[in-house]
């Protein structure tokens, strides 16, 4: 287990009945034995037990990984969810990737 080095709590409304609560965090990159690296991932609430994102160094890693998650709350919107902060804030996704608001 790999600690996650950034984490942010978001809430995904599709309805007024139907709000999941999700735990983004990204992960510290590792290397493997093999000399690759990879960087844990959760959308937690969303998707259970995502698998490392692996990249050729840390870098690559963890911007895979960051890109991972982007995408897959992407598709949720384009679905007709809406992503908030902090329970009232909407956010744009790819605003909160680019400078974290």
């Amino acid at each position: 287990m790999h600690p996650y080095i950034a984490e942010r709590i978001l809430f995904l409304k599709y309805t007024e009945d139907e709000v999941k609560e999700v735990h983004v965090g990204i992960g510290q990159p590792y290397q493997n034995e093999d000399g690759s690296w990879a960087c844990p991932i959760q959308l937690k609430g969303l998707f259970e037990n995502l698998a490392d994102v692996g990249g050729e160094d840390s870098f690559q890693a963890l911007m895979l990984a960051q890109n991972l998650a982007r995408t897959l709350l992407n598709a949720l919107v384009e679905k007709g969810w809406t992503v908030y902060s902090y329970a009232d804030k909407e956010v744009d996704v790819d605003t909160l990737f680019k400078v974290g608001v």
